[in-house]
């Protein structure tokens, strides 16, 4: 990865409401420097060599995400205590076009690792994506700025940081919020101008016809697919009550 210069969030704290509740924006310290924390540690714990193996695939979920995948579903049935696993395979299933695979896989790595800041990241994504923005407070443990979903700690990795401050953004956005949505975009195109995360949040914030149309007819695939889910439960429930 390139190392860039450690930088960091200087921007005044600045006040969000979230209801009748007003929330501060924190100062602290981001970098992309490797840093320990408890959303590694399950991967710290893989032998040496496995995660030598993780980070080499890492570099194939773009180049080749077919062989990629079968790498790491050969990892994640020996090791399926690593969120890591689940994060990279998901995201391996997104760049080989199978989206059925990727909401599968992070659904499970949520339900699994809900403490895992990644798989809130990514299944916050995934609610976000399917207009179920309401989910968002409950996922975060209604902490809307990364000091507070982590008092213990100052220093954040750019990732860490984008991936909550997009998500945030975007959730803004959904609730009609635009000018804390405005403020959080600012600082994730300002501290992370390459993350994909700011293309994302800004899909929310100024949204073209392109990506309203698309949003529409997901949402509208989506609840054609869960009700045929629904019915579907429904079949095999009333089929065992006559059995």
């Amino acid at each position: 990865m390139k190392r860039t210069q450690q930088k960091t969030n200087t921007k005044v704290p600045a006040k969000i409401k979230q209801g009748d509740k007003e929330l501060c924006v924190s100062s602290y310290t981001i970098t992309d420097s490797p840093i320990k924390t408890n959303n590694n540690n399950q991967f710290n714990k893989l032998p040496r060599v496995v995660r030598d193996q993780v980070e080499d695939i890492y570099d194939l979920i773009t180049s080749d995400p077919k062989q990629a995948i079968e790498k790491l579903l050969v990892l994640k049935e020996a090791y399926p205590q690593a969120p890591v696993l689940y994060n990279h395979l998901s995201a391996a299933y997104n760049r080989g076009g199978n989206y059925k695979a990727q909401r599968e896989l992070v659904i499970e790595n949520y339900l699994k690792n809900p403490d895992y800041h990644f798989a809130k990241v990514n299944y916050a994504q995934l609610c976000l994506d399917n207009g179920d923005f309401e989910k968002i407070p409950e996922i975060f443990d209604h902490k809307f700025d990364l000091k507070l979903l982590y008092p213990q700690r100052n220093t954040f990795h750019i990732t860490e940081f984008a991936g909550f401050t997009g998500v945030m953004c975007a959730y803004y956005c959904s609730i009609g919020e635009k000018g804390e949505a405005q403020l959080l975009f600012d600082s994730l195109q300002e501290l992370t101008p390459e993350s994909n995360m700011v293309n994302y949040a800004k899909g929310f914030l100024y949204p073209s016809l392109t990506t309203k149309l698309q949003r529409w007819v997901y949402k509208k695939r989506q609840k054609h697919a869960n009700k045929l889910e629904t019915q579907g439960q429904k079949e095999a429930h009333d089929y065992s009550l006559e059995a």
